[in-house]
């Protein structure tokens, strides 16, 4: 099997600050969400569209492409919380004196060869994605997000992934799923992960290794 290091060069990835993504780009993305949520049975198929949400103004883009045919296999959006709240609250408006944080994590999607594969290397498009997001929040002096996950979903992250989550509601039906309301906290979640080696490579960006490094110094 391949290492993630040798299969994260298979891929590409990019983050857009909010407006700076292009036009055919997000048309792309919308299109390449809207088909796996609707495969996944999240989306009834009269969703399908090729037009932006209104969130999609007020967010970063993540996008991760294979390098040899052009392709898209991953993508996810950071909304920002102006000028509309976040969905989170739509959903869950007595959080709003809780939430803590300005930004959800929104629209995961993985291509099909992609997702599902519960080992660092089968997962090479999750890992740029998360890299991406961390870099993006590292920048951006971010301490968590916030997000509406699928129940299922938020256990494995938890128990494969070792995020720090924290639920923040009951369950609720959202997209055809029971969906839990989250915050995760960053830097837990990293602590939890920088001395697996499987996940060696998942840190060489640059930024991350600062990161890495000052929390290793608050642990001695």
């Amino acid at each position: 099997m391949k290492k993630l290091a040798e299969i994260s060069e298979l891929f590409e990835s990019k983050a857009y600050s909010p407006g700076d993504i292009p036009d055919d780009l997000l048309e792309e993305c919308v299109r390449f969400r809207t088909s796996i949520y609707i495969k996944e049975g999240y989306l009834p198929e009269p969703e399908r569209t090729t037009l932006p949400d209104s969130y999609d103004a007020q967010s970063a883009h993540i996008c991760v492409h294979e390098k040899k045919s052009g392709q898209l296999a991953g993508y996810c959006r950071m909304i920002i919380d102006h000028p509309l709240p976040l969905p989170i609250l739509e959903l869950y408006p007595d959080l709003a004196d809780h939430l803590n944080t300005p930004v959800e994590i929104s629209r995961f999607s993985v291509l099909h060869p992609w997702r599902g594969r519960l080992n660092p290397a089968g997962m090479a498009p999750i890992f740029q994605l998360a890299r991406e997001l961390l870099i993006l929040s590292r920048n951006h002096n971010l301490l968590q997000w916030s997000c509406l996950i699928d129940d299922r979903f938020q256990k494995l992250c938890e128990r494969f992934f070792k995020m720090d989550f924290h639920v923040l509601g009951k369950p609720a039906m959202y997209m055809g799923s029971p969906t839990v309301p989250c915050l995760i906290k960053i830097s837990e979640s990293i602590r939890n992960n920088i001395h697996n080696p499987d996940y060696t490579a998942f840190w060489g960006a640059k930024d991350l290794q600062d990161w890495v490094q000052e929390l290793e110094s608050d642990e001695s």
